[in-house]
């Protein structure tokens, strides 16, 4: 029922358009393989079965202009991963109200990342999917405003994206399916490119709200037992939180490198502060590209309980082992390497070839190597 309203959404929404406006289709799709090297390894939703759902997806795009600057663009995408469910990643009015300055309203994915305009068109990038390390945020769309623009100091091509908005969009974290309340998010985006060399820098903050029933157990009882500061910082409620976005790319002659830090951080909140980075270097052989990153994530907790000594009472001590029990399972200490091949044997598709070589400091029994193949194409 869901996927029908979905789509009869999408088609009244189409036909009502006035009868001038034309209306351009396109797409995108990926079909993935993949496998873990060994029966005890599991990594990002794969493991030592052969599979071709979790990372597949397909996409349909419509557009249209309305005429004096006024455009509307709806997407939507159905990934294997959330059993095919459809879902609008785009439904937004655009206003060109300069040639300049583009004003955006509705549904839109926000610019956190180099790729994030093209976050799930595989056939736009290098690898099967970006670095999972840094590309990991729980949610990539909100529903607000934006605007874009763009200009030129010389010889340098400059662009700027302005966002403000919410989601409340469902994500699965630890095992459990929850609806946070991302408000007051508000970031700037800037990308700056001089002949070979692209540069950018973003930053994002937002209040964040994320119900976990264990988290909220936990706080209810520091605050019973008298510890007020220690149940603030243990829910997440209407919490400050910060994003921040480094990156380069460089495109010399057959030569590809790109680099991206992210720092994520939600303050007095019990989940760590996270630091990824990757580095990929690549060359390209007429229609074969052949590249390799290199990826490290490092999360670190705020032990907030470590002054509250044991001995005081037993429920505080089974408070104060249970949530640093938390804390330090939070903390992280990854590296990966993938070795990858693409192979452009049509003008709108390729073929991806990539092995993941992924190892935890913390815990080797999480180190796993995975291999995957796709298939991915532009309609």
């Amino acid at each position: 029922m869901k996927k029908k309203l979905i789509y009869t959404s999408l088609m009244a929404a189409l036909i009502s358009l006035p009868s001038q406006a034309e209306i351009t289709f396109n797409g995108f799709a990926s079909i993935v393989a993949g496998t873990t090297t060994s029966s005890s390894d599991s990594l990002y939703g794969y493991n030592d079965n052969i599979d071709f759902k979790e990372g597949s997806l397909f996409a349909l795009q419509a557009s249209s202009d309305l005429g004096e600057g006024l455009g509307v663009t709806v997407q939507i995408a159905s990934k294997g991963a959330d059993d095919w469910e459809p879902e609008f990643k785009w439904a937004f009015l655009s206003y060109d109200a300069t040639d300049e300055l583009r004003i955006l309203a509705g549904r839109q994915r926000a610019p956190f990342y180099m790729y994030s305009d093209f976050l799930d068109v595989s056939y736009a990038y290098p690898w099967i999917t970006p670095p999972t390390g840094v590309y990991d945020l729980a949610f990539d769309t909100y529903d607000g405003l934006s605007a874009i623009y763009t200009t030129s100091f010389n010889e340098v091509d400059a662009s700027f994206h302005a966002i403000y908005g919410r989601t409340t969009d469902k994500i699965n974290a630890f095992g459990n399916e929850i609806t946070p309340d991302v408000g007051n998010l508000t970031g700037l985006s800037s990308t700056f490119t001089y002949n070979w060399l692209t540069l950018r820098a973003s930053y994002f903050i937002a209040d964040t709200t994320l119900p976990f029933s264990d988290l909220e157990a936990l706080a209810q009882g520091w605050q019973q037992a008298g510890f007020e500061d220690v149940a603030n910082n243990t829910r997440i409620s209407e919490d400050s939180s910060s994003f921040l976005e480094l990156g380069f790319q460089v495109n010399y002659d057959a030569i590809i490198i790109v680099g991206e830090y992210t720092n994520l951080e939600i303050d007095n909140s019990p989940l760590p502060e996270e630091d990824s980075y990757y580095v990929m270097a690549g060359y390209q052989f007429d229609n074969i590209l052949v590249h390799v990153t290199y990826g490290v994530d490092d999360n670190v907790s705020d032990i907030y309980t470590s002054d509250i000594p044991y001995g005081l009472h037993p429920d505080i001590d089974y408070l104060k082992g249970t949530t640093e029990g938390f804390l330090y399972s939070q903390e992280t200490e990854e590296e990966y390497v993938t070795v990858g091949l693409r192979y452009d044997f049509h003008d709108s598709a390729a073929f991806k070839l990539e092995y993941t070589d992924f190892s935890n400091k913390n815990n080797s029994n999480n180190d796993a190597g995975l291999v995957r193949a796709a298939l991915v194409t532009v309609f």
